[in-house]
């Protein structure tokens, strides 16, 4: 069944984990109200222990904050998954199946800006991923737009089209391209580039009018590229070398990039901002890093570095304007987490781990203490305010989780 839902307040941070059960929970810490949306067995007519065993995985916010979509399936005895998509009104009221995956195997998912449709990443056999749109409209079924290895997108903030980059690097990769894609019909709008360099996900900026990528250059080299959308012309940022992640701030004023020392490797040696009113390029941080988050507000940065001696991740925050620094604290996070950082400029505007309201920081994992880690006890969901010194507190089990859009 779909409803419209009721309009949930934008303004009041809220979480959404996967917690006890392997089921999905809300909570709004300022209230401490928790709220179960799904229920990990399905009756079938006989007892609890003979009901079937539901998974759900990767839940999203739409941007109104009115939904949030996941990923679930029968735990069976038989190979073959069958896996849908889901949607569930934040009160937890009323939810339906919005698509089955007809045997894909779910990876990545988030909303248009709009909350009409959703975007999910599916593998459908050994080596094919397939990018396609379920539409609230037309409930029951995906729209297949475009598919490939690897695959990566965001959507433009208007929600009609589509940023995508399918095949990588154009090295062993004869269908490597950078497109713009109607979200619709699944047609070509432009193709931005045949020959991307070393990047995954074309950040498109808030206002709408810019896409950056980068595109192969020479030597090993590559250019991280501003596009204009409306008239297709490109202007180069910077020479990259190794891959590229490159993130928007909220309000499109500065764009943040930072580059591998060569393809393969885990850590950016440098964080870069782009001041897109001056033109001005300035080194925002000299040290490794595995990834970066903006705050919503755009003054603050995020960011993580490994203690390769002790084999755990570390939270920092950064002051864009006086490049300030400090410590937030020392995780090992959980598998779900790991999967997060590891890709995340994909993930960040759509699982973002900072509060709306910039004030508090959400992650998941085991928390590097005093007491001696146990990993053998279940993962916790920790917050970390920002706004003063304090220590994570644990709000709960949990093995993934993330804030509701600003």
């Amino acid at each position: 069944m779909r409803v419209s839902g009721g309009s949930v307040s934008q303004q009041i941070p809220r979480l959404v984990y996967v917690g006890a059960g392997g089921n999905i929970f809300t909570l709004v810490p300022s209230e401490g109200r928790v709220s179960q949306l799904t229920w990990n067995w399905e009756e079938d007519g006989t007892s609890r222990e003979d009901a079937i065993r539901l998974i759900h995985a990767w839940p999203a916010w739409s941007r109104d904050g009115s939904r949030v979509a996941y990923f679930g399936w029968r735990e069976t005895a038989e190979p073959a998954l069958e896996a849908s998509l889901y949607v569930v009104t934040a009160d937890g009221i009323e939810s339906w199946e919005l698509a089955g995956l007809s045997g894909g195997m779910p990876i990545y998912g988030n909303w248009a800006p709009g909350a009409d449709a959703f975007a999910a990443l599916i593998q459908r056999g050994e080596r094919h991923l397939s990018l396609e749109i379920a539409s609230l409209a037309q409930p029951g079924k995906t729209t297949a737009l475009v598919g490939g290895a690897p695959l990566f997108w965001s959507w433009s903030p208007r929600g009609d089209v589509l940023a995508v980059h399918v095949g990588g690097s154009r090295r062993g990769a004869a269908e490597a391209r950078v497109l713009l894609l109607d979200a619709a019909s699944g047609q070509i709008v432009r193709e931005v580039s045949n020959r991307p360099g070393e990047f995954r996900v074309p950040a498109w900026s808030p206002q709408d009018d810019l896409l950056a990528y980068v595109e192969q250059g020479t030597g090993g080299s590559g250019t991280l590229f501003l596009y204009d959308v409306k008239t297709g012309e490109k202007g180069p940022v910077a020479i990259t070398h190794g891959a590229t992640a490159a993130l928007w701030s909220a309000d499109g004023r500065f764009l943040a990039f930072a580059s591998t020392t060569r393809p393969d490797a885990l850590l950016f040696s440098q964080i870069r901002v782009l001041d897109l009113s001056s033109g001005r390029i300035s080194s925002l941080l000299d040290e490794a890093v595995t990834g970066f988050f903006w705050s919503p507000q755009g003054d603050t940065l995020v960011y993580l570095t490994v203690d390769a001696q002790h084999s755990h991740l570390r939270w920092h925050c950064l002051n864009r304007e006086s490049g300030e620094t400090s410590e937030l604290a020392r995780f090992l996070p959980s598998r779900e987490q790991t999967f997060i950082l590891s890709f995340f400029d994909q993930y960040a505007g759509s699982h973002p781990p900072l509060a709306s309201d910039g004030s508090t920081l959400a992650f998941a994992g085991y928390l590097i203490g005093a007491a001696p880690l146990d990993t053998t006890t279940p993962s916790q969901i920790y917050l970390l305010p920002l706004d003063r010194s304090a220590e994570p507190r644990p709000v709960a089990t949990g093995q993934f989780v993330c804030w509701n859009l600003a």
